[in-house]
């Protein structure tokens, strides 16, 4: 989901405060690195263009490197989502595995065809998915180079159809989709500000035709100790479907606020 990537950001953001620089307006300082480790619950809330709760028991550093399990609500105009996992985030490398449950609103099951030209509109359908992500990111000139591996399993009976994945939005013939992206992030202000931009590919769709392949911005701005902006517009330039641009691209922007126990988070 959205908020692998999201975490993978932080961790780079963390990576560029290490390194230092000035005190600026906003927060070059990763707040989350600095306390120790422990036991903890913690809280993460996006509000924006979707909106997240991510609630998390574990050990460590909470938001910065630590291993627990989560429980992960997503809502849009289009679909609800809840997912029940674990994750281990070590920063350079972050894995997590969960069972997601989706509810969409309006859109149905595709027909099993070649090429896809519209999306069927109907009463919505729920499905039970099976996530895998792998992601991380490494310091590259004056930036990061960052990555990520994702892998949906469909576990619903839904017949002989294709899906379009409510979080990830590509269409794929189950039971597996498998994605991966690369990007580079330029290090601005201190570390505070992440910019730059990322490629994704969709290496398993089960289908034939053009390779499903999408690019765009990234940003990650920390703009308090405890709360940050963040967003990505990635939108296809290969794909096997004549579907609108909107139906397959996948963008964001919300402000992200983070706090745990043992932790006073300050609000601007």
């Amino acid at each position: 989901m959205r908020a692998a990537r999201a975490s993978s950001l932080r961790a780079l953001a963390l990576l560029a405060a290490l390194a230092g620089g000035p005190a600026l307006a906003d927060e070059p300082k990763d707040p989350w690195e600095q306390g120790e480790p422990r036991p903890f619950l913690s809280m993460e809330v996006d509000l924006g263009t979707s909106e997240r709760l991510a609630l998390a028991a574990g050990w460590g550093k909470p938001h910065s490197r630590w291993g627990g399990l989560m429980a992960e609500g997503f809502l849009t105009n289009a679909v609800a989502s809840l997912r029940l996992g674990g994750r281990v985030d070590l920063q350079a490398v972050a894995l997590e595995a969960g069972l997601r449950l989706n509810s969409t609103f309006g859109t149905l099951p595709l027909p099993d065809v070649d090429r896809q030209e519209s999306i069927p509109e109907g009463t919505g359908y729920d499905s039970r998915v099976l996530d895998l992500s792998a992601s991380g990111g490494l310091p590259l000139g004056p930036g990061f180079a960052i990555w990520g591996v994702v892998g949906v399993r469909q576990l619903s009976s839904l017949g002989d159809v294709q899906v379009q994945d409510p979080v990830y939005t590509i269409v794929y013939r189950p039971p597996w989709l498998a994605a991966a992206s690369a990007g580079w992030l330029a290090s601005l202000r201190g570390g505070a500000l992440l910019l730059g931009g990322r490629a994704q590919w969709a290496f398993e769709t089960g289908r034939g035709g053009a390779p499903f392949v999408r690019l765009g911005p990234v940003v990650y701005w920390r703009l308090e100790p405890h709360l940050a902006l963040a967003g990505e517009l990635i939108f296809p330039v290969s794909s096997p479907d004549h579907l609108g641009l909107v139906d397959q691209t996948s963008a964001y922007l919300v402000l992200a606020f983070t706090a745990a126990t043992g932790d006073r988070p300050r609000l601007p």
